[in-house]
C-alpha cells in the first residue's frame, strides 16, 4: 500500500511543470569560472538512493527527495545502500566565452556509471553517449561533460556501486589535463598507511622464509602451513596498498570478492597451523575442537559468500556472511585467550599475549568497516584506516608468535637431548645385560669345566699318584727312580690342576677368597721347610670382585716367589700381606740375603714372567733389597 502511493506520489511530481524540474533546490549552481585545476562538488550536488526502484531511467522528469550528500559518504558508504541504485544530480554554468570539456568522477567504486543530461527539447533527462574519455581509465570511473559557451546543464548520474564495503561517493570536476594528477591525488590518500603496509609485507615475506628453513630443519609440516598463512595475508595487504583507488577491473575484482577470499584461506591456515603446533588433539583437546569447528565454518561461510557474490544481487547477505565468519574468528580468539589463562602451558599463554593484540586490531577494524563513525579529524588518518588497525594487531601476534616458537624450540631440544639420553640409557643398559649374559655364560662354562676337570682329570691323576706309591711301597728297596718321577709328577699336576680349577669356579671370584687361597697354599709348600709364615690383611675384608684371571696371574706371581725364597733367599721368615684400598698392594717380605748379583741369572726368567703376568692384569711389579728382599704387586679395583 504504501509502495503505491509512493508511486502514485512520484507521477504527480512528474506531471510538473518543465521550469520545476530544472530546479535544483537548496543547492547553488556550479560555475566553470570558478575553479582551475579541479573542484569537490558534494556541497552543490544532491543524492537520491533509490531503495525502492522508483526511478523509471528511460524517462526521467526530475528526482523525488533529494537531499544532501551526507559526509560519512565521503569516507565510506553504508553497506545497505550497495545494489540500490543511486543518483546524484548537480547543476552547472558555463560562463566562459569558449567550449568547455569537463571530467566528472562521482567516487570509487562503481560497476557502471550512466550520465544523463537535460534536454529542453524533449523536456527529460537523456542519455550521454558513453564515449571514450580520451584518458587511459575505466570508463567506470569518470564521465566527460561537454558544455557550449554560455551554456546551463543539469545532469543526474545513476551509479550502481560494486559489492564491497569500501565505497565512497566524492563527486569531482577537473580538466582533461589533470584527470591523472587528480587520481593520482586520490591513491595518494593512503601514502603513510601504504608504506606501513609494505613494511608489514617485508616482515610476512621473512616469516615465510623462516618457515620454510624450520620445516626444512625439523621436518614439521606445521610450519607449512604457517608460511602459507603468512604468504596469503602478505598478499592481500601488498595487493590493498598497491590497488588502493586504481580505476581497473582487477581491482574491482579484488575488493569485492578477492580480498576476503585471501584473508579467509590464510585463517584456514592458520588454524591448521595453530592445532599443529601446540599439538592440541593430544594436549587440548576442548581448544582443538573449537579451533576445528571454526575452521570448518569458515570453509563453509567461503562458499556461501562465493554463491551470494556471484549469483546474487543482494550484498547484505554477503556482508552478513563476511561478518559473521569474522565474528566467527573474534570468538574463537576469545576462548583461545580464554583458555590459556586457566591452562598452565608456557605456549599458549605467549600465544594467547599476541591473539590478544590480533583481537583488539581485527575489532577495531571490523567497527571501522561496519560503521560510518570515525575519531575526529584532528588526529592522524592512519587512527581511521580500518586496514591499519588490523595489521598491527597482525604485528604483534606475529611478534609473541616468535616468543612462543623461541620457547617451544628451547623445549624440543630440552625433550630431543632427554630423548637422546634415554636412548643413550636404553643402549648402555642393553649392551650391559648383553654383556652380563656373556659374562653369565662364560661363568657357566667355567664352572662346568672346572666341575668336569674335578671329576674325570682330578680322579685320574689321584688314581695315578695312588697307583705309584703302591708300586712304590710294594718294590720297597728295589724303587725305580721313574716311578718316583710319576709320583712327583702327579703330584705336582694335581697341584697346578687344583689351581686352574679354584681359578675358574666364579664362586671363587673375590679378594677374600684369593687370601684364603694364597694362606692355604702357603701353609702347604712351606710346611717341609724351616721357614716360619705370616699372612696379614684387614680384620674386616670388604666384599671385592676379582676376575679368574686376575686371580690365577696374582696368584702365579705370590707362588713364583716363594719358589724363590725357599731356592735362593735363605730366609728363615716370610711375610705375606695384603692391603685394600683403590688398589690391591701385596708384599711379600722375606729375611734372606737379597738380591744378589749371581744369583739373578738363575731366577731372572721367573722375574720377567711376572713383571708380565702383572702387566696382562694392567698391575704393576716391583722387587727391591730392604732387610732381605720385598716383592710387591699392585692391582687397580675400580
Amino acid at each position: 500500500m504504501h509502495r503505491q502511493l509512493l508511486i502514485f506520489f512520484f507521477l504527480i511530481i512528474y506531471n510538473l511543470p518543465a521550469s520545476a524540474q530544472l530546479q535544483n533546490p537548496g543547492r547553488d549552481t556550479i560555475r566553470v569560472s570558478s575553479f582551475r585545476l579541479f573542484r569537490p562538488i558534494s556541497n552543490e550536488t544532491g543524492i537520491f538512493i533509490d531503495s525502492t526502484r522508483i526511478v523509471n531511467t528511460e524517462h526521467i522528469l526530475r528526482l523525488p527527495g533529494l537531499q544532501s550528500i551526507p559526509l560519512a559518504m565521503n569516507r565510506k558508504l553504508s553497506p545497505r545502500y550497495i545494489g540500490k541504485p543511486c543518483f546524484l544530480q548537480f547543476s552547472i554554468l558555463n560562463d566562459t566565452d569558449s567550449s568547455t570539456s569537463l571530467y566528472f568522477l562521482p567516487g570509487f567504486y562503481f560497476n557502471n556509471i550512466n550520465l544523463y543530461k537535460w534536454k529542453q527539447g524533449s523536456g527529460k533527462f537523456e542519455l550521454v553517449s558513453s564515449s571514450s574519455t580520451g584518458q587511459t581509465v575505466n570508463r567506470n570511473v569518470v564521465r566527460k561533460l561537454d558544455l557550449a559557451p554560455g551554456e546551463f546543464a543539469v545532469y543526474i548520474t545513476e551509479l550502481d556501486f560494486i559489492k564491497t564495503t569500501v565505497n565512497t561517493i566524492t563527486p569531482t570536476l577537473t580538466y582533461e589535463y589533470y584527470l591523472p594528477l587528480l587520481i593520482s591525488q586520490f591513491q595518494n590518500e593512503r601514502r603513510l598507511s601504504s608504506i606501513i603496509t609494505y613494511l608489514i609485507c617485508g616482515i610476512m615475506l621473512m616469516m615465510i622464509f623462516y618457515s620454510l628453513a624450520a620445516y626444512y630443519m625439523n621436518r614439521n609440516s606445521a610450519f607449512l602451513y604457517y608460511s602459507a598463512y603468512a604468504g596469503l595475508l602478505g598478499l592481500m595487504f601488498f595487493l590493498k596498498a598497491y590497488m588502493f583507488k586504481r580505476p581497473t577491473g582487477s581491482n574491482f575484482y579484488f575488493e569485492s570478492y578477492f580480498d576476503f577470499i585471501l584473508q579467509a584461506t590464510g585463517t584456514i591456515f592458520y588454524f591448521i597451523f595453530l592445532r599443529r603446533f601446540v599439538n592440541a588433539r593430544a594436549e587440548f583437546l576442548r581448544l582443538e575442537k573449537v579451533l576445528y569447528s571454526v575452521q570448518l565454518l569458515t570453509v563453509g561461510g567461503m562458499i556461501l559468500f562465493t554463491f551470494f557474490n556471484f549469483f546474487s544481487d543482494e550484498f547484505r547477505w554477503q556482508n552478513l556472511t563476511e561478518n559473521f565468519i569474522k565474528y566467527a574468528w573474534s570468538f574463537s580468539t576469545i576462548f583461545f585467550i580464554g583458555y590459556a589463562l586457566f591452562n598452565r602451558s608456557q605456549i599458549l599463554r605467549y600465544l594467547a599475549i599476541g591473539h590478544t593484540f590480533l583481537f583488539a586490531g581485527g575489532l577495531l577494524s571490523l567497527f571501522l568497516i561496519n560503521s560510518s563513525h570515525r575519531f575526529a579529524n584532528a588526529v592522524s588518518p592512519l587512527i581511521n584506516d580500518s586496514l591499519f588497525w588490523y595489521e598491527m594487531g597482525i604485528l604483534f601476534e606475529l611478534v609473541f608468535f616468535l616468543v612462543a616458537l623461541s620457547f617451544k624450540n628451547r623445549q624440543d631440544i630440552s625433550a630431543r637431548a632427554r630423548e637422546k639420553e634415554r636412548l643413550l640409557m636404553e643402549y648402555e643398559k642393553g649392551a650391559m645385560e648383553k654383556q652380563m649374559a656373556i659374562l653369565a655364560a662364560k661363568q657357566e662354562e667355567r664352572n662346568r669345566i672346572s666341575a668336569d676337570m674335578h671329576d674325570e682329570l682330578g680322579s685320574g691323576v689321584t688314581a695315578i699318584r695312588l697307583m705309584s706309591e703302591l708300586a712304590k711301597a710294594k718294590m720297597k728297596d728295589y724303587t725305580l727312580p721313574e716311578i718316583d718321577k710319576i709320583s712327583n709328577s702327579a703330584n705336582d699336576l694335581i697341584t697346578k690342576m687344583n689351581t686352574i680349577i679354584w681359578t675358574m669356579k666364579s664362586s671363587n671370584d673375590s679378594v677374600d677368597n684369593m687370601i684364603a687361597y694364597v694362606r692355604a697354599y702357603a701353609a702347604e709348600f712351606l710346611d717341609n721347610t724351616d721357614i716360619r709364615y705370616r699372612v696379614q690383611y684387614p680384620d674386616n675384608l670388604p666384599s671385592i670382585e676379582l676376575t679368574g684371571e686376575k686371580r690365577r696371574n696374582i696368584f702365579l706371581c705370590i707362588k713364583e716367589s716363594l719358589n724363590n725364597i725357599v731356592k735362593h733367599a735363605r730366609a728363615s721368615e716370610v711375610l705375606i700381606s695384603f692391603k685394600i684400598g683403590p688398589h690391591l698392594v701385596i708384599q711379600i717380605h722375606d729375611n734372606g740375603t737379597g738380591l744378589q748379583p749371581d744369583t739373578m741369572r738363575e731366577f731372572s726368567n721367573g722375574l720377567t714372567n711376572m713383571r708380565k703376568r702383572m702387566e696382562n692384569i694392567e698391575g704393576h711389579f716391583s722387587i727391591r733389597t730392604h732387610e732381605g728382599t720385598i716383592v710387591t704387586l699392585s692391582i687397580p679395583l675400580e
